[in-house]
Formats: C-alpha cells, structure tokens, sequence
C-alpha cells in the first residue's frame, strides 16, 4: 500500500453461540481501537455468532472472503488468530488467499501480521502449536471413548430430531439459537447448524431466511 493511501480495514468477528453479545462487543472494540490507532478506516464488520471455527462454512466469513477477492479492504484483522480458523491447514490456506489478493492479515491480540516476514512466521508457528495442541486433546477423548466402548458405554448420539416446522415457528418468534437448543435439549451448535441446513442465516441479530 503507498504510504499516501488510508489502508481499509474487514473486521471479522466470531463467537461459538449466538448469546455472547458481550465477546462480540469486545472484539468490535478491540478491533475499531486497533483501526483507530492506525488511522485506518473501517470497510465493514463481518460477524459469525453461534458458528465454530472448526471449519470454513460460515455466512459471515464466506461473504468476507468474497470482498477481500473483489478488493473491497486492504487488511483483514482479528483478535486472535481462533477467531478466524481453528485448523491449521485452514487458518494458512486462506491467509494465502487474503495474501493473493493483495490482503494483509493481522491478530491485534498476537503479533502476527503478514505485512512483514516474521510477522508470517509467527502465525505459522502459533497455528502449528495450536494445532498439536488440538490434536493431543483430540488423542486422549478418542481413547477416552474407545475404552468406555470396551466396557459397554454407548458413547455417541444418533442425530437428534428436530422439526423444521417448530424451530422456524420458534426462531420467527426471536428465539436465539442457545434457546432453542434449551428447548429441543440439544447444544446451541446443533441449532445453528440445522439452522444453516434450513437455508438461515445470522443477520442483524437474529436468524433470517435466505
């Protein structure tokens, strides 16, 4: 970027249920104080509320990814690297995508931003840890769960049942995912995912029909 131009900035912002207005609040502030420090300005914010960072299939992220092709922003930030993907593969395949389309990426909470050298370093070293991290944990739940399945402990669910029809009348009522999961007693996750299945997505607040 010339030194005589104001970078823009896509704030993307994630949490894994959509009842934590106050972690949504936080990111948007950190972020905008972030900008403001630059002098940068901001170009939008893009927002997942109830979605993991397990993988890519996010409304929020997949509308970023969208503009940072069509250069609608010169830097994507986050506060922290999770925020944006929670695979190591994922979180470096599309910071190569950001990077081939002339975006920066950048963590306000980490020292990471791919505008410098170590600033790539740093990021592939913390996904890596990050990673292993994940997939120590992951090792000792799936042997965790093959042992309680060798003394008869049923450790998986079928998918659970839940109708169209009265999870749109409940969402078309205000209802948020984490109440309904209460309703249905199933994790806010399964609401959101089911949601998306339906053909919903996460805007404004609240649940609307494609």
């Amino acid at each position: 970027m010339k030194n005589n131009i104001i970078k823009k900035a896509g704030l993307y912002i994630r949490t894994s249920t959509d009842n934590q207005q106050d972690s949504i609040q936080l990111q948007r502030q950190e972020l905008r104080n972030y900008c403001q420090s630059k002098g940068w300005v901001v170009h939008e914010d893009y927002v997942d509320f109830g979605f993991s960072g397990k993988n890519t299939e996010r409304p929020a992220f997949q509308n970023m990814m969208r503009d940072a092709k069509e250069g609608k922003f010169d830097i994507l930030l986050v506060t922290k690297i999770d925020r944006f993907a929670r695979s190591i593969i994922d979180c470096l395949v599309n910071v190569e995508k950001l990077e081939s389309y002339s975006v920066s990426f950048a963590a306000t909470g980490q020292p990471i931003d791919t505008s410098s050298a170590m600033g790539k370093l740093t990021l592939q070293i913390m996904a890596s840890f990050a990673e292993f991290e994940r997939s120590i944990i992951n090792e000792r739940m799936t042997a965790g769960r093959k042992a309680a399945e060798k003394r008869g402990v049923v450790c998986h669910r079928p998918r659970k049942d839940i109708p169209k029809k009265k999870l749109e009348e409940l969402v078309g009522k205000g209802l948020s995912a984490n109440a309904c999961g209460k309703f249905f007693e199933v994790t806010t996750s399964t609401i959101t995912h089911r949601l998306v299945e339906y053909g919903y997505v996460y805007e404004n607040g609240k649940w609307v029909e494609k």
